[in-house]
């Protein structure tokens, strides 16, 4: 048991660290409440654009709110 949670935390940065790149270069991913490929004009999610921000951006974004409104 000891040995998988010394691999989990090994791999947590490089996986993290991967995931907060690809966030950055590319904050927008496919909306998956409309269906791959089409926009659905009434899907609330991506207002109909067919693409919808990541999860890790969003949190990006919320965090820089916070911090530029905290700091004022």
């Amino acid at each position: 048991m000891a040995t998988i949670i010394t691999f989990l935390v090994a791999c947590l940065p490089p996986v993290t660290l991967g995931y907060t790149i690809w966030c950055y270069v590319s904050p927008w991913g496919v909306c998956r409440r409309c269906a791959p490929g089409g926009k659905n004009r009434t899907c609330r999610a991506c207002e109909g654009t067919g693409m919808r921000p990541r999860l890790g951006w969003q949190l990006y974004v919320y965090l820089r709110r916070l911090h530029h409104d905290g700091t004022r």
